[in-house]
């Protein structure tokens, strides 16, 4: 486990020097979007499969403070589960084209066949710009719902137009691991 963790803080600060480095980036990230985006998830412990679809969302309350929230409907064969979150985030700059920033949510899992739970999320993560419509994240998130979950992902956008990106994130945790991609519009 410790071993997971040093890689995953190296894995943080690898891609977090690589963001900020770039010249070419553009404006400054917006913590205003929804996205909605395609699921596949991998339960470890049970040899769950499921997918289906995530709606979430972001909105910065001044240059500092930002909500978020998600609400994702994923189903298998014999699993599958409803799950929304909601919570508050701080931000800071890192670099001119980059932020770093951090969440605590609280979060509910209604599972198909099984136990519901209900815990916190706590996640810290970069952003950042690292070609002219490419933007990058890292993030490492503890789930303290069933039996905890340590979650690191990361993600791309690319910005084909001013306020529409194509998504793409990928994460894998000490319980289970997910693929995503979709649509992100800022506003």
């Amino acid at each position: 486990m410790k071993n997971s963790i040093k890689k995953m803080t190296y894995a943080l600060a690898a891609v977090s020097v690589f963001a900020s480095a770039s010249v070419m980036a553009r404006g400054a990230i917006s913590y205003n979007y929804a996205s909605l985006q395609y699921v596949d998830q991998e339960i470890d412990d049970s040899d769950c499969s499921q997918d289906g679809l995530r709606i979430a969302g972001s909105y910065a309350l001044n240059s500092d403070f930002f909500v978020v929230g998600s609400l994702s409907d994923v189903s298998g064969g014999r699993c599958g589960s409803e799950n929304y979150s909601a919570g508050i985030g701080y931000r800071t700059l890192f670099g001119a084209d980059s932020s770093i920033y951090g969440t605590l949510s609280a979060e509910n899992t209604s599972v198909d066949h099984g136990n519901s739970d209900s815990g916190l999320i706590a996640a810290v993560g970069v952003r950042g710009f690292f070609a002219h419509n490419l933007e990058g994240k890292a993030q490492l998130a503890h789930h303290t719902a069933f039996d905890g979950n340590t979650i690191v992902s990361g993600g791309v956008a690319y910005w084909f137009a001013p306020n529409l990106s194509v998504t793409g994130d990928a994460g894998v945790g000490t319980e289970s691991s997910e693929v995503a991609v979709g649509l992100r519009m800022n506003f």
